[in-house]
């Protein structure tokens, strides 16, 4: 009986050991679909006081617009861009001025650097939905 608990406990112990790996892969991924919709964002190195905002759409594409955060004028005309998912890794890439968005989604999260022709520029962050991160302090990468 003895034998039989130890080697009970070793298997345990064994399918323990498992966990971990399993929790960060595919369970844990960010699914295509629940990307879609309006998310805000803030770029406070390069584009201090401006707030940003994507209309994410599964088919892999996304629309772009900035405003001034004290006064809510717009500031650049809609871009354009595609983004990529893998596990929770999420690069979205502007159609038109080469800038790349390379970072983690967590939840409604969404943080990570900014580069401009592969130069990066910023951190970043977003959160899904039209409410304004209050700081990209806590969601950086």
């Amino acid at each position: 009986m003895t034998a039989l608990r130890h080697t009970v406990v070793r298997l345990m112990a064994a399918l323990l050991l498992l966990l971990p790996p399993m929790m960060t892969g595919p369970a844990l991924a960010a699914p295509a679909d629940e990307l879609a919709g309006e998310w805000t964002i803030l770029i406070p190195d390069a584009f201090p006081g401006m707030v940003f905002s994507w209309k994410v759409s599964q088919d892999g594409t996304y629309q772009e617009d900035a405003r001034r955060a004290a006064s809510g004028r717009r500031t650049q005309p809609t871009m354009s861009g595609r983004w990529s998912l893998e596990d929770r890794h999420l690069v979205m890439t502007q159609d038109s001025q080469g800038f790349v968005f390379e970072g983690d989604v967590a939840g409604k999260y969404f943080s990570g650097s900014l580069f401009l022709k592969g130069v990066p520029v910023s951190h970043f962050c977003a959160l899904k939905g039209s409410e304004i991160p209050g700081t990209c302090d806590r969601l950086s990468a």
